[in-house]
């Protein structure tokens, strides 16, 4: 152990094990809720059809969290990170078990948005530990293991679990994912109780009300214009990653290489199957969180965030345009792997530069917020995808989404100053 801790202290190790394990519930859930609904006990209602709810249970928890991640800063901010943790990882672990047990609409989305508070305390503890157990030198590499360690967790709900809700039943499936995740209750408890600086209520008014512009923008006490606009830079950024690569890309994968298909629904001369296809890609998507979270996280604390975030956002900008150029499956086979991989190490990049610009006191509501950009872009990107393909096509949303990646890109460039003077992590 004291061998490893210089690679990756052991109580981060205790911060991303139970979200990894408790995660598994709500992966599956997006891959069998729409193909066995009604086993969930979901059909039209109240005018609206099936569809619909589906797509609002899916969505239920990251519009949830738009709110709960700014709660979550302020439950940590005055209780400490331990027990708050632990019992977010319990109620993670609840709601899966009522995934299984539970029937109906409103059990449903009751559950869901349970998870998406969850989730909110499960994520920023994470990222607090990261930040009160290590230093720069290290802390990309950390953030990149919480990325791999939840989707991990993710990689085997959609293989095993699926296969197991295949073979038995949704009831069998989703309770043993319960009972495993309860597991991490356990592990929960190691995690070190940081307990992050409070603001008083008087500095500069936050906290006294709870709106949108106080959670996503408003002044935080003892920032100043040259903090703020390098903090909105890096939120803009995160936004724009999860709005293109996390929704309107996966959301749309499937019925964008459908246009390429034949009769059959096949491409590439009957070799694939459009939706085999496409499923590759999103596991893909998955396996690079996995296997390239700590080594991109590396990468970021040796050759410094700004390059980090310019390499990964130039290959995004330019996998999404040559897809729209060749217009082919060809093409998207090769864009989207560049763009997930891409997307990993932007990712990882910004998560370490948000905490390192924040300031002690604030760090907690700042990455709160920070998170909530995040979750924004996730649940817009697959609405607001197929919006734009239905008025322009697919390739207008891809251009779109490049367009949002260059402009926020720019606004990170500008507001971040002089790249000589920032190219390396700021110590702490």
């Amino acid at each position: 152990m004291k061998r490893a801790r210089p690679i990756i202290p052991v109580e981060m190790v205790y911060a991303v094990s139970p979200t990894g394990v408790v995660i598994m519930g709500d992966s599956l859930m997006y891959v069998v809720l729409p193909v066995a609904a009604l086993e969930f006990g979901v059909d039209g209602q109240l005018g609206l059809a099936t569809s619909f709810w589906i797509g609002l249970a899916l969505s239920i928890n990251r519009f949830v969290r738009l709110v709960s991640n700014a709660f979550a800063a302020s439950v940590y901010q005055r209780f400490g990170v331990r027990w708050p943790f632990v019992a977010s990882i319990a109620a993670g672990a609840l709601s899966t078990l009522a995934y299984g047990l539970g029937s109906g609409v409103a059990v449903l989305l009751l559950a869901r948005a349970v998870w998406g508070v969850a989730y909110s305390h499960m994520r920023l503890a994470a990222q607090l530990t990261a930040f009160g157990v290590g230093t720069s030198a290290i802390r990309g590499r950390m953030m990149g293991l919480f990325n791999s360690g939840q989707r991990f967790g993710s990689f085997v709900a959609v293989t095993a679990g699926a296969v197991l809700f295949h073979l038995t039943s949704r009831e069998v499936t989703f309770t043993a994912l319960a009972v495993i995740g309860l597991l991490g209750v356990l592990i929960a408890t190691r995690v070190p109780n940081l307990r992050p600086e409070r603001l008083r209520p008087s500095a500069g008014g936050f906290g006294n009300r709870l709106n949108v512009w106080d959670i996503a923008i408003s002044r935080l006490p003892g920032y100043g214009r040259k903090l703020r606009a390098p903090l909105l830079s890096i939120s803009l950024m995160r936004f724009a990653t999860a709005f293109g690569a996390n929704g309107l890309a996966i959301a749309t994968m499937a019925p964008y290489i459908a246009r390429f298909g034949d009769a059959n629904d096949r491409v590439l001369n009957g070799a694939f199957a459009v939706v085999t296809l496409a499923g590759l890609l999103v596991g893909f998507r998955w396996l690079s969180d996995i296997s390239l979270g700590v080594l991109m996280g590396y990468l970021s604390d040796r050759v410094g965030r700004r390059m980090s975030i310019a390499c990964g956002m130039a290959a995004m900008v330019a996998s999404l345009a040559m897809m729209v150029a060749s217009d082919s499956v060809i093409a998207v086979i090769i864009g989207m792997p560049l763009l997930f991989v891409a997307a990993v190490g932007v990712n990882t990049a910004l998560d370490a530069a948000i905490g390192e610009t924040a300031t002690g006191p604030t760090r907690a509501a700042v990455m709160g917020r920070y998170a909530t950009w995040l979750d924004l872009g996730a649940a817009l990107g697959p609405f607001a995808g197929f919006l734009i393909a239905e008025r322009i096509g697919f390739g207008g949303a891809f251009l779109i989404a490049a367009a949002l990646l260059a402009v926020t890109w720019a606004f990170y460039v500008a507001a971040t100053g002089n790249p000589r003077r920032r190219q390396r992590p700021r110590q702490q």
